[in-house]
């Protein structure tokens, strides 16, 4: 039979439970029947019928079907009643929620009751779509009803030289009913965290016995004498730092906007150190020549000078000094090794720390 063989496709695995997974429902239903166009009688008459089936799994519901049609002949025609009885598969999308489609396929026997005429019993198959639309459910998941529209195809040979369909719409009440849910177990009280005992008390932070900023468990050189400006590891400066990030406009002793949040930073160390002497040297590349290199150079470096007097540093501490191309420290034939030897360079020329120094520049004698 057409259809039959799509059961086939319904065998679904069972997935997670849902709420009516396992539940049986009885449907009464009732509606219509187009009947084929090659059966002597009327096109269209009421049908009944009666489904009881069982939820099985989250996808698969299986029911028996029982339903019947008295279709008039008509004139000189006798009148026919149609019995139907099918085991259907009901592949059911979405069973969790209020709405849940479904397509089903069926196999059984229609039963042909001609008055006046001979009875007839054929194999019939059938296929069509529906859904479970849920109204009412109980609290604890026992009860439920649904509404249940319907509308399938049946297929059936009654003696003709090809099958005949019928079309089938009715409109079902659905009552389920199960077990009640089980309720949640309570998960047993946690077991009192045991009480960790109280830990020591933290060591006391490390101290800076010499007073030059950097604490002794990183002062590589302890008792520093006051006033000296040290470094990162608490050792006196000395040797020079190149000045990254000061720059000038091009062929120009003008400083770049950029380059002042630089000079900013190193005028307010400056200006801890009153007796540290800086010489602020001034660098070119190649380009150019020597003359014009080493009178850019010091304007350059005086111009880095200038400013930093303009932030409070005492003219005394600094020296300005240009160099030309003299001193380079890349190759001059790249413009990378150009861009390096173009620099500003502080030199430590002298960091005595004869005096004791408080505050941002106050001195003590």
């Amino acid at each position: 039979m057409k259809g039959v063989a799509l059961a086939v496709a319904l065998a679904l695995p069972a997935l997670a439970s849902a709420s009516d997974v396992g539940d049986w429902y009885l449907t009464p239903q009732f509606g219509g029947v187009s009947v084929d166009n090659d059966r002597p009688v009327q096109d269209k008459d009421w049908l009944y019928g009666l489904a009881f089936g069982k939820h099985v799994s989250q996808n698969l519901s299986i029911e028996l079907n029982v339903d019947g049609s008295q279709i008039g002949g008509g004139p000189g025609r006798s009148d026919l009643s149609l019995w139907g009885t099918s085991l259907n598969f009901l592949g059911v999308m979405n069973r969790d929620s209020a709405f849940s489609p479904y397509i089903s396929v069926g196999a059984g026997a229609l039963s042909n009751e001609r008055s006046p005429g001979s009875n007839a019993t054929d194999l019939m198959g059938q296929a069509g779509v529906g859904a479970f639309i849920r109204l009412w459910e109980a609290a604890d998941g026992s009860n439920s009803f649904s509404l249940r529209p319907d509308l399938k195809a049946r297929w059936s040979d009654a003696g003709a030289e090809n099958d005949l369909v019928d079309y089938i719409g009715t409109i079902g009440f659905q009552f389920s009913f199960g077990s009640p849910a089980p309720k949640p177990v309570a998960a047993p009280e946690p077991a009192p965290a045991p009480v960790a005992p109280t830990p020591p008390p933290p060591p006391p932070p490390p101290g800076d016995e010499d007073k030059d900023g950097v604490l002794d468990p990183a002062d590589q050189c302890p008792g520093t004498p006051a006033g000296v400006a040290v470094d990162a590891k608490g050792c006196p400066r000395q040797g020079s730092i190149t000045l990254e990030g000061v720059t000038f406009e091009t062929n120009s002793a003008n400083l770049t906007s950029d380059s002042r949040g630089v000079l900013d930073a190193v005028a307010t160390d400056l200006k801890k150190y009153p007796n540290l002497r800086i010489e602020l040297q001034g660098h070119t590349d190649s380009s150019g020549s020597d003359a014009y290199n080493l009178k850019l150079s010091q304007q350059r470096a005086e111009s880095v000078r200038g400013y930093l007097v303009q932030q409070g540093v005492a003219a005394s501490q600094l020296a300005a000094r240009g160099y030309g191309e003299t001193q380079p420290i890349d190759d001059n034939g790249t413009a990378e090794g150009r861009l390096h030897n173009r620099r500003v360079v502080m030199l430590v020329l002298d960091n005595p720390g004869q005096v004791k120094v408080e505050g941002a520049g106050t001195v003590t004698k």
